[in-house]
C-alpha cells in the first residue's frame, strides 16, 4: 500500500488529474453517422421520454438508455456487427433486451428493477472508438489508480495554461506540492494571476522552497504492465456519479454507465479493480465488470427524484449534497460532504446582500479557527445569486474559512428561501440541527458535538 503513496505516484497522479476530465475536446455522437439504428420507449407512464437505442457505427454495436433530455444512462459497446445483420430489440414487459444478430452478445436492462446485465465481446483497444467524451466535461476523476499510469508525462507550461481555476482547487494539497516541486515553480509563472495566487496559497511551501531535485527525469517511464490495460474509473457530473470501464478507461472506453444521482450524501465508494475489470459499490448501486460481462445495480433519476421529494430534513436525517459552482475559499474534498465523516460539518448559508448574513460570517470565522483542530468544518455557502462581488468582499476581509458559491441547488435542497440559516451535521453525518430564524448553533451544541466523537443521539 505504501508504494501508491509515494512521491512519483502522487506526480503521476496530479499530472493526469489536472489533464483528465474536464479538458477532454467534444466529439461528435457517432449514432450521428451510424448505418443502422432502432430504437424502442422504455415506459412512458413511469419515465416519460426514455428509450433505449442500438446503432452500428464503424462495425461496431453500440447500445444505449437515453434520458428525456437524450443524456445516457448507460451505453455500452458490444460487438463487431455488419448493418445488414442488425441486432434485435424486445420489449419485454419490464425489461428491454438488445441482443446481436449471433446470439451471443447481449445487453438487458430490467428497468422495472433498474439493474442492467451484458454480455460484450472482447475486442482489442484499436478496435474502440471512445464514447461521448462531451459526458466528462466539468467533471474530475477521482480514481487516481487507473489514471496514472507508467511513463505518463508530466503537464508542459503550456498545458498548465489550459487547466481551470476549479481543477487546481480540487486536487489534494499534497499533490499539488508534489506537482510544482517536481515542475518547479517557474513553470507556473505564466498562469493568469489569480490562479497563480490560488495556487500559492494552497501550497505555499512549494513555491517558497523548491527541491531542486525532483524532475521529470526521475519519473519510471517503464511500460505498462498487463494488469493495467484494462480501467475503470468513476467521476461526478451534475449530481450524478459516472463509471467508464474500457481497454484504459481514462482515454479508450467500452462502457459509460450513469450509476447513481449523489443528491444525498452518501457513504464513501468501494472501489477495486484488475487486469480484467473490477466493481465500484455507493451505497445501493454496484458495478461489477468481469471483462466480458458486467451486471449493474443502478439508480434512475426520475427514483432519485421521488425519494428526494419525500426526504424530510429532521434530526437523524440523511443529509443533502452540496452543488457548488465555484469555491472563492477551497477545502480539499469540499464538493462531497461524505468525506467529512468523522467531523463535525457546519454549512452556513449566507449573502453579501444580507447585512446579518455579513454579521454572522465574522463569527463563523471565528468558530472555524477556533475548533477546526478538533475536527469543526464550516462551509459558508454563498446565495447562487447576487455572487459577483463575493471575492472582492473576501480579500477585503481576509476571511479564511472555506466559502463556496452556490449553484442553486444546494440551497434548494435544504429549503433555504432566506438568509442566513445554518445546518449541524454531526460527525456521523447525519443532521443535528438546523436554524428556525438565521441563528447560528450555540457554543454548547458544538461543544456537544466535538467532545463527543459519536453522538448518541
Amino acid at each position: 500500500m505504501s508504494s501508491f503513496r509515494s512521491m512519483k505516484y502522487q506526480i503521476f497522479a496530479a499530472a493526469a488529474l489536472l489533464l483528465s476530465g474536464p479538458y477532454i475536446a467534444a466529439t461528435a455522437d457517432p449514432a450521428d453517422q451510424a448505418q443502422w439504428s432502432e430504437s424502442v420507449p422504455v415506459d412512458e407512464e413511469r419515465y416519460p421520454g426514455e428509450r433505449v437505442e442500438a446503432y452500428i457505427a464503424d462495425g461496431l454495436l453500440h447500445a444505449r438508455r437515453l434520458d428525456q433530455n437524450d443524456s445516457p444512462l448507460w451505453h455500452l459497446i458490444l460487438a463487431e456487427a455488419d448493418p445488414q445483420q442488425p441486432p434485435t430489440l424486445e420489449h419485454l414487459d419490464i425489461a428491454i433486451e438488445v441482443r446481436h444478430a449471433n446470439g451471443s452478445y447481449f445487453v438487458r436492462d430490467d428497468f422495472g428493477y433498474t439493474s442492467l446485465a451484458a454480455h460484450r465481446q472482447k475486442l482489442g483497444a484499436e478496435a474502440f472508438t471512445s464514447l461521448d467524451t462531451t459526458i466528462r466535461q466539468n467533471g474530475i476523476d477521482r480514481n487516481e489508480r487507473t489514471m496514472t499510469r507508467r511513463g505518463t508525462s508530466l503537464p508542459t507550461p503550456a498545458e498548465l495554461q489550459q487547466v481551470p481555476p476549479e481543477a487546481f482547487a480540487s486536487v489534494d494539497s499534497t499533490v499539488l506540492a508534489n506537482l510544482v516541486q517536481q515542475l518547479g515553480p517557474e513553470a507556473f509563472a505564466n498562469l493568469d494571476p489569480a490562479t497563480l495566487a490560488l495556487l500559492k496559497k494552497r501550497v505555499p511551501e512549494a513555491f517558497a522552497n523548491p527541491d531542486t531535485t525532483l524532475r521529470q527525469s526521475t519519473i519510471d517511464q517503464s511500460p505498462p504492465t498487463q494488469a493495467s490495460q484494462r480501467g475503470i474509473t468513476k467521476w461526478e457530473k451534475h449530481g450524478q456519479l459516472w463509471v467508464a470501464l474500457g481497454p484504459h478507461a481514462r482515454d479508450s472506453w467500452d462502457t459509460l454507465i450513469r450509476l447513481t444521482p449523489t443528491v444525498f450524501v452518501t457513504e464513501r465508494p468501494r472501489f477495486g479493480m484488475n487486469g480484467s475489470g473490477g466493481f465500484v459499490r455507493w451505497d445501493d448501486a454496484q458495478l461489477l465488470d468481469s471483462g466480458d460481462v458486467i451486471i449493474v445495480d443502478y439508480i434512475a433519476p426520475v427514483e432519485a427524484d421521488r425519494t428526494q421529494q419525500k426526504h424530510r430534513l429532521v434530526r437523524g436525517a440523511v443529509p443533502f449534497n452540496i452543488e457548488i459552482q465555484r469555491w472563492p475559499n477551497p477545502i480539499e474534498h469540499g464538493d462531497r460532504i461524505g468525506w467529512f465523516l468523522g467531523q463535525v460539518v457546519l454549512l452556513h448559508f449566507w449573502a453579501t446582500w444580507s447585512p446579518e448574513s455579513i454579521e454572522q460570517l465574522a463569527h463563523y470565522d471565528e468558530l472555524y479557527q477556533k475548533h477546526k483542530d478538533q475536527g469543526l468544518v464550516v462551509i459558508a455557502i454563498h446565495s447562487a445569486e447576487e455572487a459577483d462581488d463575493v471575492d472582492a468582499f473576501i480579500a477585503e476581509r481576509g476571511y479564511t474559512l472555506p466559502i463556496a458559491v452556490d449553484e442553486g441547488a444546494s440551497a434548494q435542497r435544504y429549503g433555504i428561501w432566506s438568509f442566513p440559516q445554518s445546518v449541524l451535521l454531526d460527525r456521523d453525518c447525519r443532521i443535528a440541527w438546523l436554524s428556525q430564524d438565521g441563528e447560528a448553533p450555540s457554543q454548547a451544541q458544538l461543544n456537544y458535538l466535538l467532545d463527543d466523537a459519536f453522538p448518541t443521539h
